[in-house]
């Protein structure tokens, strides 16, 4: 009895252990969720874009990190463009600018980054970012200022590409002009007319600063400053003329200018002209051809082309060809400005055309200040009161200059030789020039006039 008690306790010891190891054995701890990386301040957003971006694909770039980041469902936008991107959750944005200072259209792009599980994706534009319709940066002006640049390899980082030497020998060509006589019996007179295309000019402050600073200048100078109805229900006018304007209205009151100015007493007229603006440039067969972007189709002055939305040098010519002006000239600071010179130059009375910059450059607005990273500063800058761009703050320069030696009754100086300082002037203080960045020219006239007072039928050369 004893013994079969002592092995029911030992089978009942045994089974108790058995169990108690089934009950303990130990399970190993589920995995845990990997962590999802997140991008949670701007110091790692711009080493994300860093070392996610091939910066090898375009040289000169300079990119700027927005500061905030974009929300769902925001729209990220240009000017000039109805393309849009809508972020679907948190992202940050970047701003790369290929040609930096440029503030007509030109290369540029926009680089989003997730905030969470970080990727980027670049999308190519041409102008500066709007952000739900509204502007990030107003202004070139504004985004060169701005301090989250996180890459710069841009021109403003080099230093000036032309030397003294290079800048006296930049000459005009054909100079001077084949000029009809200053001798003028009848009433000598002078007019500017200041030409635009931007279907929203408040969302273009240097272009603006542009047409002030010219109309301020060329009405000091003793120049009639044409104005032209801005708008309609009001009757609201302005000292410069919006070829963008609906249904061609621009072009109608350039017209009607040319219409009042076209009696041969009037050849003794000094007439100025200047352009600025939006351009395209395309191939037409063998050449590159520059156009005046306007918002709705035209087919010239004749109704002869297949309808577009562009303006082209020669619809200029065609219309100034029917003033009977002796002394036309023209000032163009358009991207791929030197693209207007030879149709506006085939225009019999048209004495000088000066222009920014030649094909496949831009014009560049005042706010870039130096070169070299800083080692060469601006002689003509901000602080010295230049405004818009450096091509015609240094043509308003001169103007300036011209105006503070005239004496009261003093008659208007003569158009082309304002143009021919305005031509010195951007040489010594437009810094897209000092950096190489573009070639402005002074061309003059090498066809006869056809003025019923000048010279040209002598065949004489000045």
């Amino acid at each position: 009895m004893k013994q079969e008690h002592a092995g029911a306790k030992l089978l009942f010891f045994v089974a108790a252990l058995a169990l108690s190891a089934c009950s303990d054995q130990r399970q190993e701890p589920s995995p845990k969720a990997a962590e999802i990386e997140e991008v949670t301040n701007v110091d790692d957003a711009k080493s994300h874009f860093l070392k996610g971006i091939d910066w090898s694909e375009r040289s000169g770039a300079r990119a700027t990190l927005y500061y905030d980041l974009l929300k769902r469902n925001d729209s990220l936008g240009e000017r000039s463009s109805s393309a849009m991107y809508h972020p679907s959750e948190y992202e940050w944005f970047a701003f790369i600018d290929y040609e930096p200072g440029a503030y007509f259209k030109h290369p540029t792009a926009f680089a989003v980054l997730t905030y969470e599980e970080p990727k980027i994706k670049v999308y190519r534009r041409s102008h500066l970012p709007l952000l739900n319709e509204e502007s990030i940066w107003s202004s070139a002006s504004e985004l060169l200022r701005d301090e989250n640049v996180f890459y710069d390899k841009s021109w403003t980082q080099r230093t000036p590409f032309r030397d003294t030497e290079s800048i006296l020998a930049h000459k005009a060509e054909h100079w001077p002009p084949r000029m009809s006589s200053d001798r003028c019996p009848n009433e000598q007179r002078a007019y500017a007319v200041l030409i635009h295309n931007l279907t929203d000019l408040s969302r273009s402050p240097e272009s603006i600063d542009n047409l002030d600073a010219m109309a301020a200048a060329l009405t000091a100078n003793g120049y009639y400053v044409q104005e032209f109805i801005h708008d309609p229900a009001t009757g609201e006018k302005r000292a410069y003329l919006d070829l963008a304007a609906p249904k061609g209205a621009g072009i109608y009151q350039l017209i009607n200018f040319i219409n009042i100015h076209q009696d041969f007493n009037d050849c003794c007229e000094e007439v100025l002209v200047y352009i600025t603006g939006e351009t395209s440039l395309e191939k037409s067969d063998y050449r590159e051809e520059v156009s005046f972007d306007i918002p709705f189709a035209y087919a010239g002055r004749e109704q002869n082309r297949k309808p577009a939305l562009k303006f082209y040098p020669e619809d200029f010519a065609v219309i100034f060809d029917e003033l009977k002006t002796c002394h036309l000239n023209f000032i163009v600071d358009t991207n791929n400005a030197e693209g207007f010179a030879a149709d506006l130059l085939r225009i019999p009375n048209t004495e000088s055309v000066l222009t920014a910059c030649a094909l496949n450059e831009y014009t560049y607005s005042s706010a870039v200040e130096t070169l070299g990273g800083g080692s060469f500063e601006d002689a003509f800058g901000i602080a010295q009161g230049e405004k818009g761009s450096e091509f015609t703050s240094s043509v308003v320069k001169a103007l300036f200059e011209n105006a503070a030696e005239r004496k009261d009754g003093d008659p208007p100086e003569a158009a082309a030789i304002l143009v021919k300082s305005a031509f010195e002037s951007v040489k010594l203080f437009d810094l897209s020039y000092h950096g190489g960045k573009t070639n402005p020219k002074l061309q003059g006239r090498t066809l006869n006039s056809r003025c019923p007072c000048g010279i040209d039928h002598q065949l004489t050369r000045y």
